[in-house]
């Protein structure tokens, strides 16, 4: 049986890796203020995101620091289970690393229409119109396995899903309004989150 100690250092080095990934290409794709036509503006939604963005981080910090406080929302994950977390985790930072690599310049830290982005159809944009979404969704949503403890796995959750409604809902309308014709055929052939199957 794995310890609970090993598996909160597993989640602790997910959150650090995310964050400085995410860190990382802020700092390498700036957001250059000149050439943004629009950019998603703050709203219910991404306050409301917000919100439980810092619930979601205070309950996972008292998750590390000890496990015994939040015991009355654990539940009894197997260990292939939690295991099965760490893949699910490592095959989202896999997707969000590839996505980064078919976007380049086109990577922007928040939804923005800018004047020289490119409809980007390559690598996992072949299949899905949001894949950066959807590996949040897997790494993320991957705490409430990891952890066993459904009030920390369920905040991310909830974190990741309104963050990326608001976000997609942006783009879709602003790639439609920018790309016309092309986009509709690319939303056609492709899924939002998921291949079409």
């Amino acid at each position: 049986m794995t310890s609970e100690l090993t598996f909160r250092i597993i989640q602790a080095l997910i959150i650090i890796v995310f964050i400085a990934h995410r860190g990382y290409y802020t700092r390498k794709y700036p957001s250059l203020e000149e050439e943004t036509l629009e950019k998603q503006e703050s709203s219910l939604s991404t306050r409301a995101a917000n919100l439980l963005s810092a619930a979601a981080l205070l309950a996972l910090l008292v998750y590390l620091v000890n496990p015994r406080w939040l015991a009355w929302s654990a539940w009894p994950a197997a260990d292939w289970m939690r295991w099965l977390g760490v893949i699910v985790a490592l095959v989202g930072f896999a997707l969000l690393q590839w996505s980064h690599a078919a976007l380049g310049r086109n990577w922007s830290d928040q939804p923005r229409i800018t004047a020289t982005q490119k409809l980007v159809d390559h690598g996992p944009y072949r299949w899905i119109r949001h894949p950066i979404y959807t590996a949040f969704i897997l790494i993320l949503g991957s705490t409430i396995l990891i952890t066993a403890n459904w009030l920390v796995g369920g905040l991310w959750i909830l974190v990741t899903l309104a963050d990326i409604r608001s976000r997609i809902r942006f783009e879709e309308t602003r790639m439609l309004n920018r790309f016309g014709d092309e986009y509709q055929a690319y939303r056609q052939r492709t899924g939002s989150l998921f291949p079409r199957l």
